[in-house]
């Protein structure tokens, strides 16, 4: 496949954003980035039907760039296709809508466009479920089971369909305006029945903390497929019911998984908070031997899945955001001033754009829509008293001195900072975005939001939450009065 680099194309690197633009897709009208990696970036996306406004969220993959040593080597276009194919066959309602797919090849830049693979998928409005989640706290029970439902409903659609997802983690696991779950992100599923005929599957992928301990087998040992997804939702009703994750990754080098296999990690806090059956439920998913997991029909007539969650739907924002308010957390994401209070709502967003009712109390109850008005889904934000410049200048520096100057680095467009922080024996990736906004201030107001990019949202949390605290930082931070 042809691929290209800046220099091959006409004109410098500022020049060449100046002069591409993006196609429109099934109608959608591409806008404000809101995430990416790499590779890739994801759009706003809106259309206009029927004399409404409605919005969709387009990712769009840079498949003909050359490798380079910063983003590395190009995504596996076949695997690519391969991940399209299967989305589009998935339509549940615990399933990020798959909606469109387009290919500008490099003949698109004669026309002003810029070449990619174009993949339009339903707007998760509601954010990523764990963005709300504060660590070694995690949410009520009633709220756990909610989610957990909607998780295995999903995943049994799925495997109903000779599918495996392969990377069921905190990081793909959405959430609509409404606090539905949605499952995304297909780039490492694999068909598993085709034709009435099941085959062992033997790619090592997935994130280590939720992998199954059989994918450590020697390189190509075959492994059952469903199982591997048992094992995964096991490891983040955990999360859901704790906070954290029971292990870095489940071998013999871990510790804890150590001791998960000789029962002593049991005895130990947070595994003691889990009581009755929510523990039985989570050690029959948890089991080492796959032959002997608990399968999808098992969890369905398990007793902890036999009743079904207490909670209303006018309950779900406060009982998710429980742990953000009882930290204090939410005071910084998300804080009540006079000016917030005074603030004139329709500067950012009207009242009536589309939300319903539910929609509408479920995204202020998060802080999907904030005190001022701002919608946005990442609460691991924080305003500043401070000009944007002042802001980034500080952050800047305070940043080097924490990670280092390899670590940290500003962003190529608008002002904005890259960062990478160690996370035990992992990384987490992310960039700070500085925006002038006095919705909370009385007087010159940034907003800075940590947009993770890749890594732990739980890691991510926490590097937030230490910065927000630290008396560098924190006397410039506006918090709840």
């Amino acid at each position: 496949m042809t691929q290209y680099s800046d220099a091959t194309l006409p004109g410098t690197r500022s020049k060449l954003r100046a002069e591409l633009v993006y196609p429109s897709i099934a109608g959608y009208t591409l806008s404000t980035q809101i995430g990416g990696g790499g590779f890739s970036k994801v759009f706003l996306a809106t259309a206009q039907i029927k004399g409404k406004d409605h919005l969709a969220a387009c990712k769009v993959v840079a498949i003909y760039q050359a490798p380079d040593q910063k983003h590395g080597t190009p995504p596996n276009v076949p695997e690519l296709q391969k991940e399209v194919k299967v989305h589009r066959a998935l339509q549940h309602d615990y399933i990020l809508k798959f909606m469109a797919c387009e290919t500008f090849d490099l003949t698109a830049i004669k026309r002003g466009l810029h070449p990619g693979l174009y993949i339009l998928l339903e707007l998760a409005q509601g954010g990523d479920l764990f963005d709300k989640i504060a660590p070694d706290v995690g949410v009520p029970e009633d709220l756990a089971k909610f989610y957990f439902a909607q998780m295995v409903s999903g995943m049994a659609f799925i495997h109903s369909k000779g599918v495996a997802h392969r990377d069921i983690k905190p990081e793909n696991l959405l959430l609509k305006a409404n606090g539905d779950l949605k499952i995304s992100d297909f780039g490492l599923c694999a068909v598993f029945k085709h034709n009435g005929k099941t085959r062992l599957l033997s790619g090592r992928c997935g994130s280590l903390p939720y992998v199954a301990p059989e994918l450590g087998q020697p390189v190509g040992t075959g492994y059952a497929a469903e199982p591997v997804d048992i094992w995964g939702m096991g490891v983040v009703l955990y999360t859901l019911l704790v906070g954290n994750t029971p292990w870095d990754e489940p071998s013999e080098d871990s510790p804890e998984f150590r001791a998960y296999m000789t029962g002593e990690l049991l005895q130990y806090d947070p595994w003691t908070r889990i009581k009755g059956q929510a523990k039985a439920i989570l050690l029959a998913m948890l089991t080492i031997d796959p032959n002997h997991r608990i399968t999808i029909d098992g969890i369905n007539k398990h007793p902890w899945s036999m009743t079904p969650s207490q909670l209303r739907r006018e309950q779900m924002a406060e009982a998710l955001t429980q742990g953000l308010r009882q930290t204090g957390m939410m005071a910084y994401a998300d804080p009540i001033t006079r000016a917030s209070q005074n603030y004139n709502h329709s500067q950012v967003m009207d009242d009536g754009d589309g939300y319903t009712k539910s929609e509408s109390q479920f995204m202020r109850g998060t802080g999907n829509i904030t005190q001022g008005g701002l919608e946005n889904s990442i609460t691991t934000r924080f305003w500043l008293a401070l000009h944007v410049q002042h802001a980034a200048e500080l952050l800047f520096a305070y940043l080097i001195d924490m990670l280092g100057a390899s670590n940290v680095e500003w962003a190529d467009e608008d002002i904005g900072i890259i960062v990478r922080k160690a996370a035990g024996n992992r990384t987490v990736y992310g960039t700070f975005i500085f925006t002038s906004n006095e919705a909370v201030t009385d007087g010159v107001g940034t907003l800075v939001v940590m947009k993770r990019t890749k890594g732990s949202i739980l890691h991510w949390r926490a590097f937030w939450w230490g910065i927000v605290r630290d008396p560098k930082i924190e006397q410039y931070v506006v918090r709840s009065d």
